[in-house]
């Protein structure tokens, strides 16, 4: 079997996903009651790597645990909906080179799978059949079904891509250098070095001086 793996944050989307998140809590009426909770549980973390006292993966961590501990009280099916809500408007701004080159693969009968440290209903609402599989940050919730705060927020990101990777495909026979790898960054350097046929896609300074050494791919 031969599988296509593909990063999300700058990759399948060119912008900056807490980004978007944050301006559609802050601007939904309905959801919107939630954003103060947000800049309250953010900003020592925000002011701290402003002052280069905050290194730049805890920033990013806290980032994504305040976001969505601060729907404290929030319902799935709230959530459910806010995240389609996102999903929608995402959806409109895809790389459309990317996508194409997931199709393609489709085609050819690769395995896709998308792994991302974005969270999961929310990916789950952007991509409806493209995906045979799809990994992502996992939102809590309690016995009634409302957002938990108690139990931690786990971002899936560096080598646990790669663990849950590899545990996805714990029963499958892969074909590792027939296989394809899609990623912008550096910290993917591991998932993208798993496969024969790694392509960075508009990567950052760091992943371009090793694609290029390595004469790997460059999708724009």
């Amino acid at each position: 079997m031969k599988v296509a793996l593909f990063d999300f944050d700058g990759t399948i989307y060119p912008y900056e996903t807490f980004e978007t998140l944050r301006l559609h809590m802050r601007d939904n009426p309905k959801y919107k009651k939630y954003y103060k909770h947000f800049v309250r549980r953010f900003a020592p973390a925000y002011f701290g790597h402003k002052l280069k006292l905050v290194p730049e993966l805890q920033y990013q961590y806290k980032a994504l645990e305040s976001y969505i501990h601060a729907f404290k009280g929030a319902t799935k099916k709230e959530m459910d909906e806010f995240f389609n809500i996102v999903g929608e408007s995402m959806r409109k701004e895809l790389n459309k080179n990317v996508m194409e080159r997931l199709q393609w693969l489709r085609d050819n009968d690769y395995y896709t799978i998308l792994v991302s440290g974005a969270f999961h209903p929310m990916l789950e609402a952007i991509f409806k059949d493209e995906f045979c599989h799809i990994i992502g940050s996992e939102v809590n919730y309690n016995e009634k079904g409302i957002v938990s705060t108690k139990q931690p927020f786990v971002r899936v990101f560096g080598t646990r891509k790669i663990e849950l990777i590899f545990d996805h495909l714990k029963k499958k026979e892969v074909e590792w250098e027939e296989s394809h790898a899609y990623s912008d960054s550096a910290t993917d350097l591991s998932m993208l070095k798993l496969v024969g046929h790694p392509v960075v896609v508009k990567p950052d300074l760091t992943l371009e001086i090793i694609a290029d050494k390595n004469g790997w791919e460059i999708l724009k």
